[in-house]
């Protein structure tokens, strides 16, 4: 085992105790390094498009490549085939990071291994800006992207024609196990992209908080809630900071949102989900029971929608 493996599992078992569901994820993990990990056929070779007014793809767990008109935004990227060397993926990237020609922002929700992923980042494009929630320079190593800049909750960055706004959710940071005293109220946020007349809410990590999306969806009027929807078990310890599909349903009707599309999920095996697609299942379950089929866009990875042109 690498020493990095060694230190940051010692970390978890004396910070999370025994008892904790945290140092069993971590076993399953290891258990899973030598599965086979599943291809994405028909790769998307020029995911930029030359004439849209909005489109989304996902790339796999919280990665999607979003489009409005002639910006263009990736979210915590994720490229490597394991996070932390430690958790393997179990579908490769739905796109290469080489056909990224440009980027105008890369937005990081968390610093979290699997979100703040430092090799991934080292793969992209930097004509653009790199976008951290506020602590996050703390951890940043200088990666050569033309600015690097935190926002605050509420705090908005506005630049030609741009706005992105930090926005609040409920969920944790601290990088190495250890650090998470420190990182309880910073460190993690959601943001709100504008462009255009076109609106997006990214939820990054985040378990329910009514009072805060409902907030959001009162100032902004949003088109499209990328929202996670996994892990969703156990869900007495996941429930804290991890939204099931069924919460991820109640924040896209908090917002008023009119399309949801979900993400992080299908991509790692999370807590202690029975399959990897236990998560869209529930989701695609709720949303024929609600109604919501043609407002709740389920992609594959790899796959690009184009909501309007």
């Amino acid at each position: 085992m690498k020493f990095f493996q060694a230190v940051f599992l010692l970390a978890v078992f004396l910070f999370a105790g025994c008892s904790s569901p945290i140092p069993r994820f971590f076993v399953r993990m290891f258990s899973q390094i030598g599965d086979p990990i599943e291809s994405v056929p028909n790769k998307i070779v020029n995911p930029i498009l030359p004439d849209v007014g909005l489109s989304v793809l996902w790339v796999g767990h919280a990665t999607m490549l979003i489009q409005i008109h002639d910006k263009v935004f990736l979210t915590d990227p994720m490229f490597t085939n394991t996070t932390g060397m430690l958790a393997k993926r179990i579908v490769e990237p739905g796109i290469d990071a080489k056909s990224l020609k440009r980027l105008d922002y890369t937005l990081i929700s968390h610093i979290h291994l699997d979100h703040f992923s430092f090799g991934s980042l080292d793969l992209l494009p930097k004509n653009g800006k790199l976008i951290l929630p506020s602590g996050g320079l703390d951890y940043s190593p200088e990666f050569g992207f033309s600015e690097t800049r935190e926002l605050k909750t509420w705090e908005t960055l506005e630049e030609d024609g741009v706005k992105i706004t930090a926005v609040p959710v409920r969920h944790f940071a601290g990088r190495y196990a250890f650090d998470t005293f420190w990182m309880r109220d910073r460190g993690f946020t959601g943001y709100v992209i504008e462009y255009k007349g076109k609106t997006v809410f990214i939820g990054g990590d985040t378990g329910y908080d009514p009072e805060f999306f409902k907030e959001t969806g009162k100032r902004f009027h949003i088109d499209l809630a990328i929202l996670p929807i996994a892990p969703v078990e156990p869900r007495d310890f996941m429930g804290r900071v991890h939204v099931d599909p069924k919460e991820a349903v109640q924040i896209f009707e908090d917002l008023g949102a009119r399309i949801m599309i979900p993400m992080h999920h299908r991509t790692f095996n999370q807590g202690f989900d029975p399959t990897p697609d236990h998560a869209q299942r529930l989701l695609e379950g709720i949303s024929e029971h609600k109604g919501l089929r043609d407002r709740i866009l389920v992609l594959r990875i790899g796959e690009q929608w184009v909501l309007e042109h």
